[in-house]
């Protein structure tokens, strides 16, 4: 049994890739000197000192850099194997091999019987909605074999869209309501938004799609004038331009339709994290928190049928599509705690596990929103922390990498996610004093064991 410990993280394993163990991380971060633009000229007096080679990074150091980081990531998604529960959702997390194994099982698979059964052995990874889908679809299977999973779902579509078009208009009218008390611009700009998007989710057609998450993002924009964003844009294309230089005309003819899309991406990135950064008023924050509530995929049934029976699957068998959909989100994957885009470093202290779907709905957003739109975070966070000291209690996560971790979620996070580390220090107190009996020594005879201690020592001294 070979320790594999890189970068704070142990694990007992024996990876039998050359590159893996062969790959150093401390090689990562090897000091490489910059190559000046003016060449260093030799003086007329020379007291003996050599002039400093120029060293640029080759590509071996590119690949070793790039090397250190897959280690990294791979070392914590190892993590998964011994069922962590998401800091976010509470949920256990799937690893990865696992579900390489039940695609490959999912693919090989002849009728939707057999899909479900394949479902069914990892029955405790699902999520909530999900695990109500596959009850729901075993029923149907039972009673009638031959249907597929595209029909079960089919069949209840109009039922459940029904519900969520309730649902949404009763959280729209919430909303407008909450708008009086805003300012008169920012209202007009709220009431025109909700008025484009009820004939929207009235409208019957598949063309006129609601989609939540570009509703939420157009309410941010609402709250701001019309006039600043169409500054903010002009001052953005600018940035963006001013970063790019074409070394000749050939170039900027071939790369004129993809800079166009570049730009509007760049644009919207850049919109995005101002009207992010920006403090809410006490209405706008109302708004938000009710907006948040809209039905969605992962959190509400109605909301999966309806988007997955109705989803364009463009050749592709949708019954095996459907079945790795619902074992995806309790995906295990590795999560930067500070995000890259405000400068997160790709260190041990700084990477966490996070299940798919939390990982893919939190995009660039801090901690801090993760906790808006997750009420229950804090105590799944004390679960998930629990289960890391349970590894470390069994030799398999060392101390450092989960006292670093707390951390740095305690810091992004302000001090709303702290967990307890108790059971790391009683295992340090077993390691001082239990070696022998495994019970803790009293007062009494620790006094005692110094006095035998000093009475040793003076006799090896007569002895002398």
């Amino acid at each position: 049994m070979k320790i594999l410990s890189l970068t704070g993280i142990k694990f007992n394993t024996n990876y039998t890739k050359d590159n893996v163990r062969n790959s150093n991380v401390k090689s990562a971060g090897t000091p490489c000197t910059i190559k000046l633009k003016e060449p260093i000229q030799k003086d007329t007096v020379s007291f003996g000192a050599k002039i400093p080679s120029i060293v640029t990074p080759t590509m071996e150091d590119l690949i070793k850099r790039t090397k250190a980081v897959d280690v990294l990531r791979f070392n914590v998604l190892r993590l998964a194997r011994y069922d962590v529960p998401c800091p976010v959702c509470g949920h256990v997390m799937l690893d990865v091999d696992k579900f390489n194994a039940f695609e490959e099982k999912i693919m090989n698979s002849k009728d939707s019987k057999e899909i479900l059964n394949n479902i069914g052995e990892l029955k405790k990874y699902l999520h909530s909605v999900e695990t109500k889908i596959f009850s729901i679809m075993r029923a149907d299977n039972a009673r009638y074999p031959e249907r597929t999973l595209l029909e079960m779902l089919k069949i209840r579509l109009p039922q459940s869209e029904t519900k969520i078009v309730q649902q949404q208009t009763k959280i729209f009218s919430n909303i407008g309501l909450l708008s009086r008390e805003l300012p008169e611009t920012e209202r007009i700009q709220v009431q025109d938004l909700l008025s484009e998007t009820f004939s929207r989710v009235l409208d019957p057609r598949e063309t006129s799609r609601f989609s939540r998450r570009i509703f939420i993002d157009k309410l941010k924009f609402s709250f701001i004038p019309k006039q600043e964003i169409i500054n903010l844009r002009s001052n953005y294309e600018q940035e963006f331009l001013a970063q790019y230089k074409p070394k000749s005309a050939l170039k900027n003819l071939m790369n004129s339709i993809k800079l166009k899309s570049s730009m509007e991406n760049y644009i919207d990135e850049r919109l995005r994290l101002n009207v992010n950064k920006r403090i809410l008023t006490y209405a706008q924050e109302k708004i938000m928190s009710e907006a948040v509530t809209l039905p969605a995929a992962y959190n509400n049934v109605d909301a999966f049928i309806v988007k997955y029976a109705k989803r364009n699957y463009k050749g592709a068998d949708p019954n095996k599509k459907i079945a790795l959909r619902m074992l995806s989100n309790s995906l295990a994957t590795v999560e930067h705690i500070k995000p890259q885009s405000k400068r997160g470093a790709t260190e041990p202290k700084n990477l966490g596990l996070e299940c798919a779907c939390d990982n893919n709905r939190r995009g660039s957003a801090t901690i801090i929103e993760q906790i808006i739109e997750n009420k229950f975070m804090p105590v799944h966070y004390k679960h998930y922390m629990k289960r890391l000291c349970q590894l470390h209690l069994n030799n398999i996560v060392e101390k450092s990498y989960i006292t670093q971790q707390n951390k740095t979620y305690r810091t992004e996070s302000r001090g709303i996610l702290d967990a307890d580390l108790q059971e790391l220090r009683r295992h340090n107190h077993k390691k001082k004093y239990n070696k022998n009996d495994g019970i803790t020594p009293t007062i009494k005879e620790r006094r005692l064991a110094r006095k035998n201690k000093l009475k040793n020592k003076k006799n090896k001294k007569v002895d002398k």
